[in-house]
């Protein structure tokens, strides 16, 4: 739910994660996975609310691998994926271009 609600603040975070790519959180990629959540009375949630209250189970489908992220969080993240060498270890999304961020 936190990534979710990151999600509606592109301003402050305005950039996204996967497991070896950076976005933009404007990208279609990241709306597909974390954006998109369909409407309360939905049959789908009314199947999620029904498997969570009767089975614990926690995945409602908003669950995602996406992280979003501040631009000082994302700088990080790129400074966690340079080996020892400078080789990169994240790839940029050849979708929506993201810039690299500052290290600030």
């Amino acid at each position: 739910m936190e990534q979710r609600r990151r999600f509606d603040q592109p301003d402050r975070y305005p950039y996204a994660a996967g497991k070896h790519t950076l976005h933009r959180a404007a990208c279609r990629e990241i709306a597909q996975s974390v954006g998109h959540v369909q409407g309360d009375d939905s049959i789908w949630m009314q199947g999620a609310l029904t498997r969570f209250a009767h089975e614990g189970t926690l995945n409602s489908g908003w669950a995602t691998h996406k992280r979003m992220m501040e631009p000082g969080e994302a700088a990080a993240w790129v400074a966690e994926r340079i080996g020892p060498r400078g080789g990169i270890r994240y790839r940029l999304c050849r979708i929506c271009t993201p810039q690299l961020p500052m290290a600030g």
